[in-house]
């Protein structure tokens, strides 16, 4: 049967008949069978097309389907299988996000360490400490602002949007102060209560009632009192549930961070690469275990807080490389917890608010 390039409209074969029909015959019951022409066609060209449809769009409707299987309520497997995979599929995208605090904690340790290691030669720390303080206050705040932009990045692609590090960061930045003050109330609280042993359980309490203000904040704009309230109304009832998921992933990061860590280490120390003599090698475990050391004096343990250790140019290589490896896998595993605190909160929207049926619906969130 050959077509002229449109379907339906081809060369009709030998046993074409009058009234439009045909015999086929079936190899599978042995049977002739009359099938009508144009309708054949059409079913043939529509095999032809689905052939040739670009696997582009084959690909986009399987995304689909994955996306629609994770609209539903997750079990703690799920959340994990889920976790490590928005986190594989979209490495490129948090790698880039977590690279601003990667560049800037690097920096300024280093510029830290240089200034320490000239301080150590006239005694002056007093600047240098002050320094070293606006630095942390700075640091912090490109935190939250690369945190922000890991829990909307991972709002986004869990919903199978495509986002980019660049518009994470522009929301972010629409987003900063009710963000900031979600989280100052957040931290607050559970920091005035930490200060009490009779206050230690309403600390946790609140600490995983409000878990979720900062998608409040930055992904449901709202602002900050509010982001509390709506996270504490997402909590509601599953309180016990969420302490016990996030716990375990928590425990889980930090013991696989922990073996990166140790086993960085113990590579460092069994090659002896950093000097004949394992002195380098012996400052970074020492810097990767910090012990405090001093006569008791108020200043020199808050120099020791604040100042690295350093006295030659060595030491300063030591801690350099140290640093970076620190840092490094820091932004390499904390994404992964803020993407596990996004899932169990869509969990909760599935569960308690249809947010599955209404994703179904619309294709923009409320």
């Amino acid at each position: 049967m050959s077509f002229d390039g449109k379907c339906g409209q081809g060369h009709l074969p030998a046993s074409h008949n009058s009234n439009g029909l045909f015999n086929h015959y079936n190899k599978f019951t042995g049977k002739k069978e009359v099938v009508d022409s144009l309708a054949f066609s059409g079913y043939f060209c529509m095999g032809v097309e689905r052939m040739l449809q670009p696997n582009d769009s084959l690909q986009a409707s399987d995304s689909e389907d994955r996306h629609a299987a994770r609209l539903q309520p997750m079990g703690f497997g799920d959340i994990l299988d889920n976790m490590f995979s928005l986190y594989r599929n979209h490495f490129r995208l948090f790698l880039t996000i977590c690279s601003v605090y990667l560049v800037y904690g690097w920096v300024t340790d280093l510029l830290i360490g240089i200034s320490t290691v000239y301080a150590s030669n006239s005694g002056e720390f007093g600047t240098l400490m002050l320094v070293s303080v606006a630095f942390e206050l700075v640091g912090a705040v490109v935190m939250l602002f690369v945190i922000s932009a890991i829990v909307f990045g991972s709002a986004e692609t869990f919903l199978g949007r495509e986002i980019t590090a660049s518009a994470a960061f522009k929301r972010t930045e629409r987003r900063f102060w009710p963000y900031v003050g979600s989280n100052f109330l957040y931290g607050l609280v559970v920091g005035l209560l930490m200060i009490t042993c009779l206050g230690i359980p309403l600390a946790i309490f609140f600490a995983f009632r409000w878990i979720f203000c900062s998608l409040a904040a930055v992904f449901e704009e709202k602002s900050a009192v509010k982001a509390l309230k709506r996270s504490s109304e997402l909590v509601k009832g599953g309180w016990w549930r969420i302490f016990g998921m996030m716990i375990a992933i928590f425990l889980l990061l930090f013991f696989v961070q922990s073996i990166i860590q140790i086993s960085l280490s113990f590579v460092l120390g069994i090659t002896h690469v950093m000097g004949e003599n394992g002195d380098l090698v012996e400052r970074l475990r020492q810097y990767f275990s910090p012990s405090m050391d001093g006569d008791g004096d108020l200043a020199e343990i808050w120099r020791q807080i604040l100042l690295p250790q350093l006295t030659t140019w060595k030491e300063l290589i030591a801690y350099s490389i140290q640093n970076f490896i620190s840092l490094a896998i820091n932004c390499l595993m904390f994404p992964i917890s803020f993407i596990g605190v996004t899932l169990v909160y869509f969990d909760r929207r599935i569960r308690i608010e249809g947010f599955d049926i209404e994703m179904r619906v619309t294709s923009e969130p409320v």
